[in-house]
């Protein structure tokens, strides 16, 4: 839409340049609660641009209930479409075939899954971004933030990305690129609940949290929760939320201005002499003794 603006191609009729489609149609809930209108797929037509979204838990279980979706995903591409799949998106876009020989790469959790069923795509376990032709491949929703503003230079010109990158904040962008939130305390394990509640933290890390809330959100105890997120992840599910936190401040530190009471803030920490002892704890400096060192070294404008 931003891009469509910036090049006069909007009507300002309210009409959108980008659709949402469905199997059926309709209108969609999410788990959040968010409602969308969405088209048939079977009234799609030709496509610029198809972003596959990323499937919420096992997306083996979305390939096995609609197989259409792969019909009308390989179909879009012959008829000359891109497609861009987000995180495990791109099991949908591999059961096509379309990527056999090619390299792809999907959500890290899922790394070996993938592997292990498409053993014809060249994985790129390394990579956040792959393209190979018109088909890309994003590892994270954080990753296509990136990918929307390169396909927009394709689109459209390099004047017009440039304007929606500055226009959606590069900062922010900037700090995703130069974090892996949380990616200390992750290691791989088969627990869909926790895994669930790591998305779950992830999502909501800036917010006011408290065990009590987390456990009642997931129907658990709170002894249930910690003992069985402890097994799987290597670490209790309050400090896998500090150590978000903490990472998410450290970029903060490096990239913005903001005062260290703002960081803090920012990363759902309102009380600010809480944050600062527990940043030096972990980096062995203070918040502000840590943006000094750092600051100027690790930024460069993307």
């Amino acid at each position: 839409m931003a891009a469509a603006q910036a090049s006069g191609q909007s009507t300002g009729t309210g009409e959108l340049p980008v659709t949402l489609f469905s199997p059926k149609g309709g209108q969609i809930t999410t788990s959040g609660g968010l409602e969308f209108a969405t088209q048939p797929i079977s009234e799609a037509a030709s496509l610029d641009l198809l972003v596959i979204a990323a499937i919420w838990r096992d997306p083996r279980r979305v390939i096995k209930r609609h197989p259409e979706l792969i019909r009308f995903i390989a179909k879009l591409v012959n008829q000359g479409s891109s497609i861009a799949a987000v995180g495990t998106g791109s099991f949908l876009l591999a059961e096509t075939g379309l990527l056999d020989k090619k390299p792809a790469t999907t959500h890290w959790f899922w790394l070996d899954e993938f592997a292990s069923r498409y053993t014809a795509v060249d994985l790129r376990r390394d990579e956040l971004i792959v393209q190979s032709d018109n088909l890309y491949c994003a590892g994270s929703v954080n990753s296509i933030s990136d990918l929307l503003v390169y396909l927009m230079g394709n689109f459209y010109n390099t004047n017009i990305a440039r304007h929606v990158e500055n226009q959606f904040s590069p900062e922010i962008r900037r700090r995703f690129k130069s974090t892996q939130l949380g990616s200390q305390v992750i290691r791989e394990h088969r627990d869909e609940v926790v895994l669930d509640v790591q998305m779950y933290l992830q999502e909501k890390f800036t917010q006011p949290l408290s065990m009590a809330s987390i456990a009642t959100t997931f129907e658990l105890s709170e002894r249930t929760l910690t003992r069985r997120f402890q097994r799987a992840a290597g670490t209790t599910p309050w400090q896998y939320l500090l150590n978000l936190r903490l990472s998410e401040a450290e970029s903060l530190l490096r990239t913005t201005n903001l005062s260290i009471t703002e960081v803090a803030a920012e990363v759902g920490m309102v009380d600010s002499a809480h944050f600062a002892r527990q940043f030096k704890k972990v980096n062995r400096l203070s918040p502000s003794e840590y943006r000094k060192a750092v600051k100027g070294k690790v930024f460069s404008p993307i």
